[in-house]
């Protein structure tokens, strides 16, 4: 495959599922009592935001359409199957999932921690824990179900053939 249309395939799908990540990110955080957040709009948009960045980041420096490409080729799926799409979808969702939940709700924390009085404070690491698994359910289903539904669109887009997050092989 022409790296440009890789490239492409990989930054139109982080920029779509980071979106998703900011709402879900949002959603969770504005509807946990313990949490004092800017107004539900004001915060959606700066997650949102925040990772968009974070997921176009993650597509230009770790390769997930190769990977999923490899998980594929073990498994001899190939494309436009069903299988290649659900194999090839995971790594670009657990990518996205994980580092992206992780960095955007660390920001958070981050912010949050500088503003608590030293003597309140609980340890960073677990009130950034206390607030990235939450995200981590939704986030993986709902990565998940939107590469393997927007994936193929996604690459007849930009290919004109059918197939995953790394689009069909040999082209």
């Amino acid at each position: 495959m022409n790296k440009k249309k890789e490239m492409t395939i990989g930054l139109i799908m982080a920029v779509i599922m980071s979106i998703a990540m900011g709402i879900v990110a949002t959603v969770v955080i504005f509807n946990d009592p313990k949490t004092q957040t800017p107004p539900f709009p004001i915060f959606c948009l700066l997650n949102i935001v925040e990772s968009v960045v974070v997921g176009v980041i993650v597509a230009l420096v770790i390769p997930l359409g190769k990977l999923g490409m490899a998980i594929c080729k073990k498994a001899k799926a190939t494309p436009p199957s069903l299988k290649f799409n659900l194999l090839n979808c995971i790594p670009m969702t657990l990518g996205n999932a994980l580092i992206v939940s992780a960095v955007v709700s660390f920001i958070g924390i981050l912010q949050a921690y500088s503003k608590i009085p030293e003597q309140a404070r609980a340890p960073l690491f677990a009130m950034w824990f206390g607030s990235w698994a939450p995200l981590l359910l939704p986030g993986i289903l709902i990565s998940y179900v939107l590469a393997v539904l927007i994936s193929p669109i996604v690459v007849k887009l930009v290919m004109g053939k059918p197939g995953g997050p790394a689009g069909p092989r040999g082209n």
